[in-house]
């Protein structure tokens, strides 16, 4: 058996050419006598390495060249004859059915193992490239790992919050009733349009509750708890671990079962773990309690991003969070709904029968029902009124990580068309051997994602500390919080995705420019190599000046950012925030009577004060820059109130003696509350005698200009109480930093409200006061805990939050594409240099002056890096225009912020030119010219 060469298909394919016999024998790579032995067929059993060569410089399958001569024999051969004759076929790789008389038949080979054999060789070669270019390969993967794992870092939070399902069956038909615009609503109207509604397989009601929680043996602790309505659990889904949930007759009459879930954590930390404890009393507020039942260890409650440990009924919310007011009543609303949609029930459907059902309220119940509306909306695991926030600042990190992995895809590139201009004469032996473009850019391609998977292992891990920075973000206050946020199957998948889309993102470019020029082009191009360099070099400018421009939009939003942070935290609210300490007690959780609470805060306050770390301690209803705010209608003798108005309408706030010493207010005319006796003070419903009032600076010129303010008369309201006049404070303020000045009122407290908010004035650092606080309170009623424990300066950063995390990210990851674009304006000048070596040679043997070429080589980058920095401000003013709700005290044209930008921007763009241009001005011309 022979292979037999078909030389009138050979004769017929090279006549198709325009080229001699010796032009082929050249690109076949073969002996020009050998391939006219071969055309006459004085050589019709060709080699293997000549058969290789003819189909390769051909591209053409095995059956058109050659065939398979075979002898007719009367026996079956032996099996190594047949075994010859089968390798003989799959060295040569034939693709089509091959008839021996003898041989069984050989099917055609399955396509993918064409593909996959070519990836596998594709990969070894790739990996002998990578071999030879570690520097390359170790820089790249750096760079992809940054832009790769921030990218990802940020989805997690992105997939945890936004897109992962909630952990109950079905949770596609879990939706959320509101009232109006992420409003509550009142038990009377739940239990009317749970009864009304017929788009709902259930609807349930629910509403969370920081209580204090005992076992009867030591201490207690604040826990968030939650009161539900009896079919919650039956409507999420949700079965007992052990025990039982709570039941529809758990929530009939108010206060007659006192039962709870507790969560399998709360099981395992406070009630040991043991099955037992299921019928144990516990203790909510001083209030029994037993202990129906334990929630499976996944389950969190109605928002998972905000678990609880314990829920009780809703006709036991008096003992849960007294308020002083009937549930039952229709006006007060303190209840979210969550419902299970009914098989085939859109949203849209149920939100119009709900529409119908708000109007027959409105029409039942006028007065309570006034305007009344309904919103249904899908089912998230955090409370829908934040989404809005968070969903701007996670798609500002998420544009951030973006354009750091733009900036990264384009340094890669930049490297990758370096190198491709390097292999310009590999590439085109290659094609003057007859390889296709297509697998050449197949081949280019493997490395680019074989690159990228690297970079996405690396990402992994810069993923984890991205994570990780972002949890540390967390605001005070939000110790509950749980976003969620791991490394789960999905977000992997997102890395090898975003991995897939990035390797063609910055492969193809100089895969198609390297396969582009045909073998003429690519030899013109090594004969004529300055202007060469000129044309491969405008996509590396392009790159490197997007890079700028990247960098300088993201530096100028974090230099926004921080300085409008700067700027708040630099400004004077009118008291000292830095060493206040706040705490909220609220003693109607522990069945205290006024008279008892009045007690109670006067000993606690007394207390605190005898210590050496306190200066002074009060107690006020409102706090200021807090998230509270009360106001009246004041009638004031004089004045006519606006149109449509029973009086003016002011803040005020309920503050006890020595609130403005703690607080660091200036008291500028008058008495404080301090200085009255207990007679001066009316008691609640005692004698008619005028309410003694505090007002601030800017109410006593507003309506007594130019006259005292001391002993003037104001009314709350046409029916109420009296008050005059006896001191004027400075201004402060009251809701936000940014606020105009306002008319406020202090009043004292009249009677003995049970919820306070004690204000803690220490002598140094108020964080040391907490435990102190704590034991003080513990000394009194080891059933009391305070809620909320922060200093005054944490407070203030809570609504700062979003724009500290926003500077935090735009910041660490702006400095990420400054670093990467000085690399790739680095790279790109080195590369420059190294393309004009002969040129730059040339020049010094005519006498250049080095500092001359010094000054042309760090001015053709400095050119990019303005054109990028131009680019970039415009993009960073746009980006201010978005922000401008943030920024505080600072304009978006803040000439700091950009003269700042521009300084380090050029000063990286200086440093990443000089040194490739002082190792051109160096440059021996005769080693130049000896190179070319």
């Amino acid at each position: 058996m022979k292979i037999r060469i078909r030389n009138d298909r050979l004769r017929r394919e090279l006549s198709k050419k325009n080229l001699s016999q010796n032009g082929w024998a050249l690109r076949l790579g073969l002996d020009r006598g050998h391939l006219s032995k071969l055309l006459r067929g004085k050589r019709p059993y060709p080699s293997a390495t000549t058969r290789r060569k003819l189909l390769d410089g051909l591209g053409l399958p095995f059956e058109a060249l050659f065939e398979i001569e075979t002898r007719p024999q009367r026996a079956r051969p032996g099996r190594a004859l047949q075994s010859k004759a089968r390798r003989l076929i799959r060295v040569e790789r034939k693709q089509v059915q091959i008839t021996v008389p003898w041989i069984r038949p050989v099917s055609r080979r399955r396509q993918g193992e064409g593909i996959l054999q070519t990836l596998i060789q594709d990969l070894r070669f790739s990996f002998r490239n990578f071999a030879r270019r570690p520097g390359l390969v170790l820089m790249s993967t750096l760079v992809l790992a940054l832009g790769i794992g921030a990218n990802t870092g940020i989805f997690s939070f992105v997939e945890a919050l936004f897109l992962r399902p909630l952990d109950i069956p079905q949770p596609d038909r879990l939706v959320r009733v509101f009232a109006s615009q992420y409003d509550t609503m009142s038990h009377p109207n739940f239990l009317d349009l749970r009864e009304g509604a017929q788009s709902f397989q259930e609807l349930s009601a629910h509403q969370q509750a920081s209580v204090n929680f005992g076992t009867g043996e030591g201490g207690v602790e604040p826990i968030q708890a939650e009161v539900v309505s009896g079919n919650f659990f039956q409507m999420l889904g949700v079965q007992a671990l052990f025990g039982r949930t709570l039941q529809p007759e758990d929530d009939i009459t108010p206060g007659a079962h006192p039962v709870v879930v507790v969560s399998h954590r709360l099981w395992q930390r406070r009630l040991g773990g043991d099955r037992s404890a299921v019928g144990k009393a516990v203790y909510i507020n001083g209030n029994r309690f037993t202990v129906a039942g334990v929630a499976p260890a996944g389950f969190r409650g109605s928002y998972e991003a905000y678990p609880v440990e314990l829920w009780a009924p809703t006709m036991m919310y008096d003992q849960m969070r007294p308020r002083g007011v009937a549930i039952t009543r229709r006006g007060w609303g303190w209840l979210n709904a969550t419902g299970r949609l009914k098989p085939g029930v859109s949203l849209a459907q149920a939100q119009g029968e709900l529409q119908g059902l708000a109007s027959a309220l409105e029409q039942d119940h006028p007065r309570m029902n006034a305007g009344l509306t309904f919103q249904v909306l899908p089912a998230g695991r955090f409370p829908e009124s934040l989404q809005q926030a968070l969903t701007g600042v996670m798609g500002f990190f998420m544009a951030v990580v973006g354009l750091v992995l733009l900036v990264a895809c384009g340094n890669v590139a930049s490297m990758l068309m370096a190198r491709a201009a390097q292999r310009r004469r590999e590439i085109a032996v290659r094609l003057s051997l007859g390889a296709r473009r297509a697998r050449l850019l197949r081949q280019w391609l493997t490395e680019s994602l074989l690159l990228s998977m690297l970079g996405a292992l690396g990402g992994v891990v810069v993923a984890v500390w991205v994570r990780s920075g972002l949890e540390s973000l967390r605001p005070p206050g939000f110790q509950n919080f749980a976003s969620g946020a791991q490394l789960d199957a999905s977000v992997l998948g997102f890395a090898l995705l975003l991995s897939i889309a990035t390797a063609f993102l910055f492969g193809i470019l100089p895969a198609w420019r390297a396969t582009g020029a045909g073998i003429a082009g690519i030899l013109q191009e090594e004969s004529v190599s300055s202007s060469a360099g000129r044309r491969g070099s405008r996509l590396l400018n392009a790159f490197v000046v997007g890079q700028v421009a990247v960098s300088a939009l993201l530096l100028v939003a974090s230099g926004l950012l921080l300085r409008s942070l700067q700027q708040s935290a630099a400004f004077d609210p009118g008291f000292d925030s830095d060493r206040i300490l706040l705490s909220e007690i609220d003693l109607r959780l522990h069945g205290y009577s006024p008279a008892q609470a009045d007690g109670f805060y006067r000993q606690l306050k007394q207390r605190l004060e005898n210590r050496p770390q306190v200066h002074s301690a009060a107690y006020a209803s409102v706090v200021p820059l807090g998230f509270s705010w009360d106001s009246r209608q004041l009638v004031i003798p004089g004045h006519e109130p606006p149109e449509g108005r029973s009086g003016f309408s002011m803040g005020f706030n309920q503050v006890s003696a020595g609130y403005f010493e703690a607080m660091g207010i200036r008291l500028l005319l008058g008495r404080s509350f301090a200085d009255l006796s207990a007679s001066e003070i009316p008691s609640q419903g005692g004698s008619q005698a005028p309410i003694p009032v505090i007002i601030n600076q800017t109410m006593a010129s507003r309506f007594w200009p130019g006259t005292s303010a001391i002993g003037q008369r104001v009314r709350d309201g046409s029916n109420g109480p009296w008050a005059v006049v006896i001191g004027v404070a400075e201004d402060i303020r009251y809701r936000s930093l940014g606020e105009d000045p306002q008319p406020y009122v202090y009043l004292p407290y009249i009677g003995s409200p049970l919820v306070r908010t004690l204000h803690v004035r220490s002598q140094g650092d108020p964080e040391p006061l907490k435990p102190l606080l704590q034991q003080e309170i513990e000394g009194l009623d080891a059933q009391v805990a305070p809620r909320q424990l922060l200093s005054m300066a944490e407070l203030r950063a809570l609504p700062l939050f979003p724009s500290r995390a926003m500077a935090a990210v735009s910041a660490v990851f702006g400095i990420v594409t400054l670093l990467l674009t000085a690399t790739g304006l680095y790279g790109l000048v080195s590369y420059t240099v190294s393309q004009r070596t002969f040129e730059i040679g040339v020049r010094m043997a005519l006498g250049a002056d080095p500092r001359r070429v010094w000054l042309r080589v760090t001015a053709q980058g400095m050119r990019l890096a303005l054109l990028g920095l131009a680019m970039g401000l415009l993009g960073g003013w746009g980006t201010a225009q978005l922000l401008s709700g943030l920024l505080f005290g600072v304009g978006s044209t803040d000439p700091a912020t950009y003269a700042a930008v521009s300084l380090t921007l050029l000063t990286a763009a200086l440093l990443a030119c000089a040194l490739p241009a002082r190792l051109a001005s160096r440059v021996d011309p005769l080693q130049a010219l000896r190179c070319e």
